[in-house]
């Protein structure tokens, strides 16, 4: 147009007072539309109708709902998470919940470069579950140990004292007797 808008090579016809939009706009409005961009948003950006593109989807088959379904990977390509998950092979079990306080923490900082700030403190509590969750795991895990360190420890004291199971106190099982007399196991 001579007005100096974006799309100097629109075509009026003679006598119909419209112009209609050259092939490349509507290739890219449809790339655009199908790719996920909202029919307002795409119409805005290329300078088309509303109506146009709609009615140009139905008849050319481009709308949505002509579409198959293919169910989207909610995984991004990039995301630590599917890496993780391929490298386990699918195995939760092998999963350290280190790695996947390290994966929420990645994923809250893509959300904030996004400046998604709801998914983003979504991820943040996630992180913090996970670390939280690690800790006591942790926690538990050196309890156990020094419970068996001191088990370990007294079952050796205990062999130290004898292998005929005396207590070493008195030389009987556990039944402490005055000097000079008989240690008997009957109460």
């Amino acid at each position: 147009m001579a007005d100096g808008s974006r799309y100097d090579d629109m075509e009026t016809r003679p006598g119909e007072g419209r112009w209609t939009a050259p092939e490349e706009v509507w290739a890219a409005v449809r790339v655009d539309y199908l790719a996920g961009m909202s029919a307002p948003e795409a119409c805005r950006r290329y300078g088309v109708g509303l109506t146009a593109m709609r009615l140009r989807a139905s008849r050319e088959g481009w709308r949505r709902t002509d579409q198959p379904w293919i169910p989207r990977s909610r995984l991004d390509p990039d995301d630590e998470g599917a890496e993780l998950e391929a490298r386990v092979g699918g195995n939760l079990d092998r999963v350290d919940l280190r790695e996947l306080a390290w994966v929420a923490h990645r994923r809250m900082l893509r959300a904030v470069m996004r400046g998604e700030a709801i998914e983003a403190l979504r991820w943040r509590r996630v992180h913090a579950a996970m670390e939280a969750e690690q800790d006591e795991l942790d926690r538990f895990l050196e309890q156990e140990e020094a419970i068996q360190y001191m088990q370990a420890g007294a079952d050796a004291a205990d062999g130290a004292d004898g292998a005929d199971g005396a207590d070493g106190a008195d030389g009987a099982d556990g039944i402490f007797s005055q000097p000079g007399e008989q240690a008997t196991g009957d109460l």
